[in-house]
């Protein structure tokens, strides 16, 4: 996968192992790099160091919808300023580049949640970054419609993520901007992973995180700083039956980069893994699947029960814990519900659906 690289900018803090050699690797746009780094406790430490000043944590929330699953709670990274936890990997890249790759740009491809976090470290992080946008002709409108309201580029070009991918390597290679991953970078997940020392901070003794999983950066960097400080709590990855990229690829021995997810609410979770998620494969202890129904009984519950909005991507951690295949142990659970990007119209069907 392509990759920025560079040296830290003068607010940037990157660690170092993983950090320091996907900063080293060659940054021009079609260059790809294959990430077999783990992350260390001490990159996903200088991360959290790196960003705390643009995003404060996130709330964890005692949940009623999940009052069934036991001492069940809800990390709110929907209450992110972007909607989605994909800022602070996009918050996390942007600090490390140098002042010569600020200047030169970055580039991103994403279906909405990871374009508005790089959006966002734009504008907070200050300075004359261009940064160019490709999101597909499909991504959900409200994603794009957040994105106008940020001073970037945005082109809406290609059917698929796929599509907006090679597009957004195309004008890398073009103009030499930095292409910004949205998860098969060290740097990426390290910004992503404070999510998991946040947990940990306000809930010393959770016994389980369920994490979303589609390209896996996320988990990547939770499971790889929960592990460190806290060997016992359980990992557990979440994936929506139309798209089991992960537990299949685990079976097959490969990452499988691509995958022919079926149809999902969980657009962000469809498709195939990233490299990164398989390098930290033996840090997950167990891969969940749920169904469209699952999912959308989650969305309308957080709503009914808890006033929180969530994305299907977002709701399936728990979705999860409200199905009969979840097995605690009874110490505290933790749902990461990772967006509340949704439709207003998608919401409002399921939420009429059930009135």
């Amino acid at each position: 996968m392509a990759v920025g690289g560079g040296a830290p900018g003068p607010r940037g803090r990157c660690g170092g192992g993983a950090l320091r050699r996907a900063a080293a690797r060659p940054r021009r746009g079609g260059t790809r790099a294959v990430v077999t780094d783990r992350l260390s406790l001490d990159d996903i430490e200088r991360a959290g160091a790196a960003i705390r000043s643009y995003l404060p944590p996130t709330p964890l929330r005692r949940s009623f919808a999940l009052r069934r699953a036991g001492d069940a709670y809800l990390k709110l990274e929907c209450w992110q300023p972007t909607g989605s936890f994909k800022v602070r990997g996009a918050t996390h890249v942007l600090a490390c580049l140098s002042p010569e790759e600020r200047r030169r740009g970055v580039v991103a491809a994403s279906a909405g949640n990871h374009a508005l976090g790089v959006a966002f470290a734009v504008q907070v992080l200050g300075g004359q970054t261009d940064a160019t946008l490709f999101v597909p002709e499909t991504a959900p409108r409200a994603k794009v419609e957040k994105l106008k309201g940020f001073p970037v580029t945005v082109h809406e070009e290609g059917a698929t993520y796929d599509d907006a991918h090679a597009l957004a390597l195309a004008h890398g290679e073009r103009t030499g901007a930095t292409y910004v991953h949205a998860f098969d970078d060290p740097r990426t997940a390290a910004g992503q992973g404070t999510v998991g020392l946040e947990i940990l901070d306000d809930l010393p003794d959770v016994g389980a995180i369920l994490v979303p999983v589609g390209g896996g950066g996320l988990i990547s960097g939770v499971a790889a700083a929960v592990k460190a400080r806290a060997p016992t709590v359980r990992i557990v990855a979440v994936q929506p039956e139309a798209s089991p990229a992960l537990p299949e690829s685990i079976r097959q021995g490969r990452p499988l980069l691509e995958y022919p997810a079926g149809p999902t609410l969980a657009d962000g979770l469809a498709g195939g893994i990233g490299r990164i998620v398989f390098d930290h494969r033996d840090l997950i202890d167990e891969v969940l699947l749920v169904s469209e129904a699952e999912i959308e009984d989650a969305i309308v519950a957080l709503v009914a029960d808890d006033q929180v909005v969530a994305e299907a991507s977002g709701a399936v951690g728990v979705a999860a814990l409200r199905s009969a295949r979840w097995r605690g142990d009874g110490r505290p659970v933790v749902a990461v519900v990772t967006g509340g990007n949704i439709d207003a119209r998608v919401l409002g069907r399921l939420l009429a659906a059930r009135a």
